[in-house]
């Protein structure tokens, strides 16, 4: 939901490679598109907050299995060998909590922004774009300028990874779902100073793991709409949180990075 971390790695693309709307949303048929530079290893942070926030469910599960061994979450996230024709790159920082004007809505606007709830043992986040073909030596400036613009306002869908112990991530799971079917109808959130206003939350389908739910968030920003996607699956003792924004147009969630992260967790 938050315009800054699209216009921030949609810059670096424009600079450092040309990009195009090659991958598919998590609908059918819905296109999208993924940037990433090559970084170092994702690196494991503090949580800077003691609350939650991942997102919306698509079908029931039981709690997490007590005991279970738990893989580095660095290990279990997508990389640059898990994808094809996308561009991964790991993240060193974690999302600002969302402020909100009803409580009930908090778990599902922090999980909007990215934010994963207070309590994990590990942490790993990865941005994903879509690489554009070449163009052809003879391209005209007009099909230049207008990968460049396609580059620019291309979506970026970040992948955030969480490890929790014990029955942890069922529960944080569950508080979101719950925020996701109280708020439906909208609500105002402030995120690093900036509010927005959400007009609508329309659930939709998700898949992976032990459960999972997926939302299209649609909001206002100084009067101006826009949207973010959203989808976060939990299995076992870990939540993986996908979020997608956009410039302009539609944001529409990466289904190449899902997938690849869903075949990951196992």
């Amino acid at each position: 939901m938050r315009a800054g971390r699209a216009r921030r790695a949609a810059a670096g693309a424009v600079s450092g490679l040309a990009l195009a709307v090659l991958a598919t949303g998590c609908g059918a048929g819905r296109p999208t598109v993924i940037v990433v530079e090559e970084g170092g290893p994702a690196a494991e942070l503090p949580v800077s907050d003691p609350a939650d926030g991942p997102a919306r469910k698509g079908r029931q599960a039981g709690p997490a299995q007590k005991g279970r061994p738990q893989e580095a979450p660095e290990r279990l996230l997508v990389a640059q060998g898990d994808l094809l024709d996308h561009k991964v790159t790991p993240e060193a920082h974690d999302s600002a909590p969302a402020g909100v004007d009803r409580p009930e809505c908090r778990d599902l606007a922090r999980a909007v922004e990215g934010f994963l709830p207070a309590g994990r043992t590990g942490w790993a986040r990865a941005s994903v774009v879509a690489v554009a073909s070449a163009l052809p030596d003879d391209a005209s400036e007009g099909q230049k300028r207008a990968a460049a613009l396609d580059a620019a306002s291309s979506t970026v869908t970040v992948v955030t990874l969480g490890s929790y112990a014990a029955e942890a991530a069922h529960g944080h799971f569950a508080e979101v779902q719950a925020a996701g079917r109280a708020c439906e109808g909208g609500y105002a959130a402030t995120v690093n100073g900036e509010t927005f206003t959400v007009t609508r939350v329309v659930p939709h389908a998700a898949y992976g793991g032990d459960e999972a739910l997926a939302y299209t968030v649609e909001a206002e920003r100084d009067g101006e709409p826009y949207q973010t996607e959203l989808m976060v699956v939990r299995k076992g003792g870990t939540l993986v949180n996908f979020h997608a924004s956009r410039l302009s147009g539609e944001a529409q969630l990466a289904a190449p990075a899902i997938e690849a992260q869903v075949r990951k967790l196992g």
